[in-house]
């Protein structure tokens, strides 16, 4: 019965947020960037690849296949959008409730901290995509979630942990604004094995930004074993000089493998 009250109240929770997020969606429609370009701007920023297969112990490999048609069907949505000044972007704006019924399957989800099936699992990929983008570029993030827990050991990791964004639709988005004066444009595609995010400007970059991290170690408490980093990311101008480094997120999760296998 009390599990049941539990499902109950969460179900309640997330209807009511998600209800509420799609009426200032509404208020606000003119703010999100919609605009799309099937021409590239001309400046280069970054290139972004991330694989799409990973071999994870007790995971079915079968998750990752229908992973790869999840990213398929949103990255037909998100290709292509132009950011311009003033405008926001809103990854769950763009790409819709991912759902049976629009074409999603189940992909490899976290429900309370464990991984598990679930329709439209494996679009977080794409968020982390889109996240290490926009900290590239003259981008104010304006809502990321992250992980509470990090569930799997480092597998191919191309970027420092902590730099990833939880998204749960409606209610948990991922967005950015452009406050700068320069347009952006995101293209994104699918390889055999990796997805491809890159983001153009209309205009040569004023800033050029690199993150790192520091302080990152492993502790080991009385309850299990967490992660700690600190995201840096240094601003230097168009000529190269550096002009300060600011810090972006500091990162506390509980792991759930061990220090044996994070090794």
């Amino acid at each position: 019965m009390r599990k049941n009250l539990e499902s109950a109240r969460r179900w309640l929770s997330f209807s009511l947020r998600r209800r509420l997020r799609g009426l200032q969606n509404s208020m606000n429609r003119s703010h999100f960037a919609t605009a799309k370009s099937t021409q590239n701007l001309p400046h280069l920023i970054k290139e972004h690849r991330l694989p799409i297969y990973r071999r994870l112990s007790g995971v079915d490999p079968e998750l990752f296949e229908n992973k790869r048609r999840n990213l398929e069907l949103a990255i037909a949505k998100l290709d292509g959008l132009l950011v311009s000044p003033g405008k926001v972007f809103s990854l769950w704006r763009l790409v819709g409730p991912p759902t049976s019924a629009r074409g999603y399957l189940e992909g490899l989800v976290l429900d309370r901290g464990r991984p598990s099936r679930g329709v439209g699992g494996g679009l977080c990929q794409l968020a982390n995509a889109l996240l290490w983008l926009a900290l590239h570029a003259e981008l104010r993030v304006v809502e990321r979630h992250h992980h509470s827990l990090d569930i799997f050991p480092d597998d191919h990791r191309r970027v420092p942990f902590g730099t990833g964004a939880s998204i749960v639709y409606n209610f948990k988005d991922l967005r950015f604004k452009n406050d700068s004066r320069c347009r952006y444009q995101f293209r994104l595609h699918l390889t055999d094995e990796d997805l491809v995010a890159r983001i153009f400007s209309a205009s040569p970059p004023e800033r050029h930004y690199f993150i790192s991290e520091s302080d990152h170690a492993f502790i080991s408490e009385a309850d299990g074993l967490y992660r700690r980093n600190t995201i840096l990311r240094e601003v230097r101008d168009a000529a190269g000089n550096r002009l300060h480094t600011e810090t972006l997120f500091k990162n506390f999760a509980k792991c759930q493998y061990t220090l044996q296998e994070a090794q």
